[in-house]
């Protein structure tokens, strides 16, 4: 308590322990602004690594896309050269089915040469029915040797 009294008896003290009170209040403001701008450049620092980071990635991403880009225009253009090997053989088979067309069908086909078993079957029922033996090769396209064969054994 002779603190308390001294300093109240002198008013000096009292200012010298006001000023003591205030620079002690202001060190710990003090103190406490550092401590949070410590803690504050900290989270910046760390969010600063998370964006390069992630400017890292999407760097590498923008590469990878980039790269996916220049093969798919590789792709394009050697389907794009396929594509026109294709339209120059089908141009190739057009001229050719053209001229085959044009060309004198001085020839049957060996399809044309041999009767199919359906004209033999419709040769044949046209001989059950009592057709004459020059309507059944007009209408099958038959030899005469065949169709005489049918007549002989189906009438």
């Amino acid at each position: 308590m002779t603190f308390l009294q001294t300093l109240a008896s002198n008013p000096q003290s009292l200012i010298v322990l006001s000023i003591l009170v205030v620079a002690i209040l202001g060190l710990v403001i003090g103190l406490i602004a550092l401590l949070l701008e410590r803690q504050g450049n900290q989270q910046l620092q760390q969010r600063l690594a998370d964006l390069g980071l992630q400017l890292l990635e999407q760097q590498e991403d923008y590469n990878k896309l980039e790269k996916l880009q220049f093969i798919g225009a590789q792709r394009q253009q050697r389907m794009d050269q396929v594509l026109q090997d294709i339209y120059g053989v089908i141009e190739n088979n057009s001229q050719q089915l053209d001229q085959l067309k044009d060309q004198p069908s001085g020839h049957t086909s060996l399809a044309s040469d041999v009767p199919s078993q359906s004209n033999y079957e419709h040769a044949i029922r046209m001989a059950k029915e009592g057709l004459s033996g020059e309507r059944i090769q007009e209408i099958c396209g038959l030899t005469e040797g065949e169709v005489n064969l049918i007549l002989d054994l189906h009438q």
